[in-house]
């Protein structure tokens, strides 16, 4: 899929789902039904990979015993924000783990970490890590999602009624917003 300019075309800023509802909108995708839940009704093994407050990418590649890369499906860059829609993938099987959407805030960022992540082979996790990069994670809502057309063609097919995902928030060690995420996990 082709770049995107970033322009919102409603009022999807403030959703649970922010970056992913921003970027659907602006390439015309309908909006994700999906509902908030209690992080206690997720079950497992999505309770484990979700339910923390680290980055999502030591926790993948702990549980595939993998490295994991990106698959850009979309992605904008203003200087100040970057936005991307991927698919994470597990580095040697190649199977699909994550579908999701990040806000990337640039300007609180090192400069010299900006060609990495615009460069979106790595997830920002483990880009943050492998610069030693002190780093808070706050997940900001638990989310159970109905599966679109869209995930379903990005994760190749995905049988459940339901996914399971998080909206979660990175900031620095002095409080600023690094990145604003999405992660969907498919069905195992």
């Amino acid at each position: 899929m082709s770049d995107f300019p970033m322009k919102d075309s409603g009022n999807v800023i403030s959703s649970s789902l922010y970056p992913l509802s921003l970027i659907r909108s602006v390439r015309g995708i309908p909006k994700l039904h999906f509902d908030e839940i209690n992080q206690n009704e997720i079950p497992e093994p999505y309770y484990s990979l979700l339910v923390h407050e680290g980055d999502m990418t030591s926790r993948l590649e702990g549980y595939f015993n993998e490295e994991i890369i990106v698959q850009k499906l979309s992605s904008s860059n203003d200087g100040k924000a970057y936005f991307r829609e991927v698919i994470l993938k597990t580095f040697q099987s190649r199977k699909k783990i994550e579908y999701g959407a990040i806000e990337i805030k640039l300007h609180n960022l090192d400069q010299e970490l900006h060609p990495l992540v615009i460069e979106a082979k790595k997830p920002l996790g483990g880009i943050l890590n492998e610069a030693r990069i002190p780093y808070s994670s706050a997940p900001r809502s638990y989310l159970k999602i109905i599966p679109d057309n869209e995930m379903i063609a990005a994760f190749g097919s995905v049988e459940a009624d339901h996914l399971y995902g998080r909206s979660n928030e990175i900031s620095s060690y002095n409080g600023e917003t690094i990145a604003k995420i999405v992660e969907i996990l498919p069905a195992f």
